[in-house]
């Protein structure tokens, strides 16, 4: 039987935050943090805007699980929350059912929580007419903190999707023809991330000659020619909700001296860039780094990040970007971006995830060396 101790996130640390807080409840209402929250991914909260689903955590008291009744049955199977709420889709307003969840927990006059990052506007001014009394306030934060940590389950479930996604690029950029086409590139890449564990791929783009001067280019029928540049950023949804994006380049032949030049300086950035990542730094400190390195080799610098943190979204905290005063701790994980984007000329990426130790910061996507460009 599933208990929020063998959940894939740190249930007893948001627990314990929420204590902390100054909130007699959070509300989670986005799909990750329903996900996080009560363990099992509700797939149609994330495709349907509409269809709202709450979890409802009050202070000192077991959650409140709301959800639309079309998918109350699966979801009692996975979640560990004993306290499930369904609504008829159309016949009963689920901001309704929040009410009534509320006012049983002598919530109506209290002070909660709820993610105003993504509870929609007219939702939330549906909720404070009928509860006038009730206070609520942004706690986005909390979510954000606790997550910001990940446990070891998460942190095998990365791993795993991570190097899935690079043997899949691996063995794609291995295979790839002269005169192949980006739409061949683009469906054989996507099998092989399916074929490497994904329940579904999360985005797809690789690209080949100019077209890898754009960093998220739609495939097209341009054909692979000899000397051409071969670039990849991709990643699925592995282990019921956590993403891989992984970022490799390759090259159809030997690579020309400029090119052997500029990946050797983009790996001395990366290589120093990642090691940074340790505790006390923070996300600002570490992309001030970048900028300077960039600088000194003589590449362009017009990214406004180099890189983040990544879980149940694909960005999330820390970053490595300006204003970025969260320090980096023990637990955490971060993706290291380094690349050069000429638009309609020329791309070269890498992409990585670290985990952040007491030390040294441990590389986790290891399966796919990078080191050089690999030759096709």
């Amino acid at each position: 039987m599933k208990t929020a101790l063998t959940a894939m996130g740190d249930l007893p640390r948001l627990c314990a935050t929420l204590e902390d807080s100054p909130y007699d409840a959070i509300i989670a209402s986005s799909p990750e943090n329903i996900r996080y929250t009560a363990d099992v991914m509700i797939d149609s909260v994330k495709h349907i805007r509409d269809r709202l689903a709450f979890v409802v955590w009050p202070k000192g008291r077991d959650p409140v699980l709301i959800l639309c009744h079309i998918d109350e049955a699966y979801v009692r199977q996975k979640t560990w929350i004993q306290d499930v709420r369904g609504y008829r889709e159309f016949f009963v307003n689920p901001i309704d059912l929040l009410v009534d969840v509320l006012s049983e927990l002598g919530l109506a006059n209290g002070r909660v929580g709820m993610e105003l990052e993504y509870f929609a506007g007219k939702y939330l001014q549906s909720l404070e007419k009928k509860l006038p009394q009730l206070s609520v306030e942004p706690c986005d934060e909390i979510f954000r903190k606790v997550r910001s940590v990940k446990t070891a389950r998460e942190i095998t479930a990365l791993q795993e999707a991570f190097r899935g996604t690079e043997r899949a690029m691996f063995t794609t950029f291995s295979s790839t023809q002269v005169g192949e086409t980006e739409y061949s590139l683009s469906r054989r890449l996507a099998d092989a991330i399916i074929g490497s564990g994904a329940e579904m791929v999360a985005f797809n783009f690789i690209n080949a000659g100019a077209n890898t001067g754009f960093p998220h280019a739609a495939p097209t029928d341009y054909q692979v020619q000899k000397g051409d540049i071969v670039k990849a950023d991709s990643g699925g949804w592995y282990s019921g909700a956590y993403p891989s994006n992984v970022g490799r380049t390759a090259k159809m032949g030997k690579p020309t001296a400029q090119e052997a030049d500029a990946w050797k300086s983009l790996r001395e950035i990366h290589h120093t860039v990642a090691d940074m990542l340790r505790p006390g730094n923070t996300g600002a400190k570490v992309f001030d780094e970048a900028v300077r390195l960039h600088e000194k080799h003589g590449l362009p610098f017009p990214f406004a990040h180099n890189g983040h943190s990544i879980g149940l979204e694909l960005h999330e905290y820390p970053m490595i970007k300006p204003h970025s005063i969260t320090p980096f701790e023990p637990g955490m994980v971060c993706t290291v971006e380094t690349r050069i984007r000429k638009p309609g000329e020329i791309g070269l990426h890498m992409e990585d995830l670290y985990l952040v130790t007491d030390g040294k910061p441990e590389l986790l996507s290891d399966a796919f060396d990078n080191e050089e460009i690999l030759v096709i």
